[in-house]
């Protein structure tokens, strides 16, 4: 399997992580992860639990949504698949607005 999905998603981990100023140690401990689960996770090495994509969107106080690749990315990728790529858009689209 392509491991596209994972680096895009742990992009916006990073990315939104250092937005908010947190550490990759206080990311770990807020969602009872090591340190180097987060890093391997920012740099798409680790794949991630459904449950662990929730715990890290609640710790950086964002909506799970946040934390997907952008639709236009995942639509536009050839690497990502069909189905997921849907999913991306379903929970894109079943936010409350403004989140």
């Amino acid at each position: 399997m392509d491991d596209s999905l994972y680096r895009l998603f742990g992009d916006r981990v990073r990315e939104i992580r250092d937005q908010k100023n947190v550490t990759q140690e206080e990311l770990a401990r807020r969602v009872d992860l090591s340190r180097t689960s987060i890093t391997n996770i920012e740099k798409g090495r680790q794949r991630v639990l459904l449950h662990q994509v929730v715990e890290i969107a609640s710790a950086l106080d964002v909506n799970v949504r946040e934390l997907m690749p952008a639709g236009a990315v995942a639509a536009q990728d050839p690497a990502l698949r069909p189905d997921v790529a849907r999913v991306v858009e379903i929970l894109k689209s079943e936010a409350p607005k403004g989140d």
